[in-house]
């Protein structure tokens, strides 16, 4: 047998493996990134750790069929250190739009035309599924998105396929969130209260200015008095 078609024969058959696991019985096998527990469909999952814009990335996936199952994990915020500063959602309405802003940044990065969205329960986190389109008929990825403490974690399918449905349902609902530092989706602080919070320091340090301003000058003249 010639190279060229021992090598056509050795692509052929790992292309089948992945193909092998649609319309059959399938295995399970549970992975972790950084505390956050998911089932794979298969033992050849791979780690993406990256840099993204200056936010760190962090993600497992692995190929089935034409489809893509992943998982990211990347900080819900990292603009400050200050809790009172944080822009992160403070109560329910602010959560929602929130996953709006993520799910729309998705969308426009991803060329799409249509975007169909709902809110989702994983235990008590609320949650966003979104399902985005290149036209009405062909979904381009599906996904759920929880916000918890300062983590954003997002489960995806690229190119969902209809073979896929059992598959699709197990991935999504065998995340397991339990093992993060919070559970907490109510971190942040409301515009007008961070406004307000800066505004106290400035006034705060402002006084303690003129305070110690005022304490060297007594100061000085006591000592032109001596």
């Amino acid at each position: 047998m010639k190279p060229s078609e021992i090598k056509l024969k050795i692509i052929f058959g790992l292309l089948l493996v992945p193909f092998g696991l649609i319309g059959q019985e399938t295995n399970w096998y549970e992975f972790e990134l950084e505390n956050v527990k998911i089932d794979f469909p298969t033992e050849e999952v791979y780690q993406l750790d990256t840099i993204v814009k200056g936010v760190r990335l962090n993600q497992l996936y692995t190929q089935i069929g034409n489809s893509t199952l992943i998982i990211q994990k990347l900080p819900a915020e990292s603009s400050t250190k200050d809790k009172n500063l944080s822009s992160l959602p403070y109560n329910y309405e602010s959560l929602i739009e929130y996953y709006e802003g993520v799910i729309d940044g998705a969308k426009e990065s991803s060329k799409a035309e249509k975007i169909r969205k709902e809110e989702i329960k994983l235990g008590e986190l609320i949650g966003y599924k979104s399902i985005i389109y290149t036209d009405i008929e062909k979904p381009v990825i599906e996904s759920r998105t929880f916000l918890a403490g300062n983590d954003l974690i997002m489960l995806s399918i690229y190119f969902p396929e209809k073979e896929l449905n059992d598959i699709k349902e197990t991935f999504f609902s065998s995340v397991n969130l339990d093992g993060l530092d919070s559970l907490e989706q109510y971190t942040g602080k409301s515009k007008a209260y961070r406004r307000g919070y800066v505004f106290g320091k400035v006034f705060f340090y402002a006084i303690l200015g003129i305070g110690i301003f005022f304490l060297i000058r007594t100061l000085r003249k006591k000592n032109k008095t001596t």
